[in-house]
C-alpha cells in the first residue's frame, strides 16, 4: 500500500461550494490550517507524511515521548523539492476533497515531479456534500427504521416567505441551515415564530450566496455525538466507531471525548439497548446506498440526543449533517486507540484564542499543571498538545487524559 501525504484543510465544504481551484479561504481558515496543519500526524501512519506549508517547530515531535514514536513526518514544498527524487510513490490524502485542494497536489506533483496518485473529483461529490444529502440520508434511515420515531427532514427553502410559512405552521424554536456548511457554520437560530429585520438580512445573504436554506424545529440537545465510517467507492462502508463531542448552544465545535468504545457507547446501550445496535447498521446501510458507491474516503454522521417535549424522554436524530472527510472524531478515535494506556479517558480540544500570547501561556500552565505519564508506552494521564503552540498561536490543539 502507497504511503500517504496528508494535508489538513478546514472548511472545505465552502471550497466545494465555490467549486474554483483558485479559491482562497477566509483570513481565520488560513490561520487554522497553518496553526493545526500538524493535526493529521495523529490519525497518519508511521510511514506517511504530513504537508505542513510552514514547519514551525521542526523539534515538536521529536520532543515527545519516545514511546509515542514513529510518528509520519512532516514535509514542506521546500523539502519535497529538495528531496523530489528520493521520495516513495505516493497517496494524496486531502482531509476534505475538493477542486480547490486536489489542484493543491496536482500542482505538487508536476512541480516535483513527485510520483504522486492525486484522487478524482466527481461532481457528484458537490451534491453529496450538501444538507440535500444529509437529508436524503435521514429519509433513508426512516424507511429502515419504519418502527422507530425519528424526526421529520428540514425543509428547503428558496425564497424568504417559504420560511415565513413554515414558522406559521411548525413550534418555535427553528434552526436554519446553509446547505454547504458543518460544524457549527452557516447556522441561524430563530427563538420565536417571526423574523427580525437582522434575520432577514442574514436570510436573504445565504440564498443569494447557496440559492436555498434549511429549516427545521430546534430540539432539546442532550448530546452531541456521531458515527464514523470509511467508503471504498464500490459500494462497502465500514464503521470505524463512535465519536462523542461537544458543542456549543450555536452549534460551534468543541471538542471529542477519549476513550475505549465500551466507554464511549456505554451511555447508548443503557439507554437505548438493541436499539441502538439496530440504528448503527439502520445509518451504515443509508450511508452505503446513497454514498457507498460513489465516494471514496472517510465520512462522519454527525447525530443527537434529544429529550421528547411529550414526556422528558431521550430520544435520536441519526443524521443531522453528513461530513464527507476526515473529522475531528476520526482525529479522536485513532488518538484513543493507538496512544491511550487500557481504562484512560479524557478530551480533545481545538480552542481559539483571540489575545496574542494567550494561548501560548496557558499551553505553559497546562503542562506544568497536568504532567504528562505513561504507562506501558501509552498515556496514562496528563496534558499534550497534538500541534506546535508559539507564542504568535491562535489556534491551539491538545489532549487531556485523567
Amino acid at each position: 500500500m502507497k504511503p500517504k501525504i496528508h494535508f489538513f484543510n478546514p472548511g472545505h465544504e465552502t471550497a466545494i461550494l465555490q467549486g474554483s481551484e483558485n479559491y482562497t479561504p477566509p483570513a481565520n481558515v488560513q490561520r487554522m490550517t497553518r496553526e493545526l496543519s500538524c493535526l493529521p500526524v495523529w490519525y497518519a501512519e508511521p510511514e506517511d507524511f504530513v504537508l505542513a506549508e510552514e514547519i514551525t517547530s521542526p523539534r515538536f515531535f521529536s520532543l515527545l515521548p519516545k514511546e509515542l514514536r514513529p510518528f509520519a513526518r512532516l514535509i514542506s514544498r521546500k523539502e519535497i523539492e529538495k528531496q523530489k527524487d528520493s521520495l516513495p510513490e505516493m497517496q494524496a490524502a486531502p482531509w476534505g476533497l475538493s477542486p480547490h485542494s486536489r489542484s493543491l497536489f496536482e500542482r505538487l506533483r508536476k512541480s516535483g515531479p513527485l510520483n504522486l496518485v492525486v484522487p478524482e473529483w466527481k461532481e457528484a461529490y458537490t451534491r453529496l456534500t450538501s444538507r440535500q444529502a444529509a437529508a436524503e440520508c435521514l429519509d433513508k434511515i426512516r424507511e429502515l427504521l419504519p418502527d422507530m420515531a425519528v424526526p421529520v427532514s428540514p425543509k428547503f427553502c428558496q425564497k424568504v416567505r417559504d420560511v415565513e410559512k413554515y414558522l406559521i405552521l411548525q413550534n418555535a424554536p427553528f434552526v436554519l441551515k446553509t446547505p454547504f456548511s458543518s460544524s457549527g457554520r452557516g447556522l441561524l437560530w430563530l427563538p420565536e415564530r417571526k423574523l427580525t429585520a437582522k434575520d432577514r438580512t442574514w436570510i436573504e445573504g445565504a440564498l443569494n450566496k447557496q440559492g436555498c436554506v434549511s429549516i427545521e424545529c430546534a430540539l432539546d440537545k442532550h448530546q452531541d455525538f456521531a458515527l464514523e465510517f470509511y467508503s471504498d467507492g464500490n459500494g462497502n462502508v465500514r464503521y470505524e466507531g463512535l465519536s462523542l463531542f461537544g458543542a456549543g448552544e450555536r452549534g460551534a465545535y468543541h471538542g471529542n471525548v477519549l476513550g475505549d468504545p465500551n466507554y464511549l457507547e456505554s451511555f447508548f446501550v443503557e439507554n437505548f439497548g438493541d436499539r441502538f445496535r439496530q440504528l448503527k447498521e439502520a445509518v451504515r446501510e443509508a450511508v452505503r446506498q446513497i454514498y457507498g458507491g460513489i465516494y471514496t474516503g472517510y465520512l462522519g454522521v454527525d447525530m443527537l440526543v434529544y429529550r421528547r417535549k411529550t414526556d422528558g424522554t431521550f430520544a435520536i436524530h441519526p443524521c443531522i449533517e453528513v461530513n464527507l472527510r476526515y473529522t475531528m472524531g476520526m482525529v479522536a478515535l485513532r488518538i484513543s486507540q493507538k496512544y491511550l494506556a487500557p481504562g484512560a479517558r479524557g478530551d480533545m480540544r481545538i480552542t481559539y484564542e483571540s489575545k496574542p500570547g494567550e494561548a501560548y501561556e496557558q499551553h505553559r500552565f497546562m503542562k506544568q499543571a497536568y504532567p504528562l505519564t505513561l504507562k506501558d508506552g501509552k498515556i496514562r494521564e496528563g496534558y499534550m498538545p497534538l500541534c506546535p503552540v508559539t507564542k504568535e498561536t491562535r489556534y491551539r490543539a491538545y489532549i487531556l487524559v485523567f
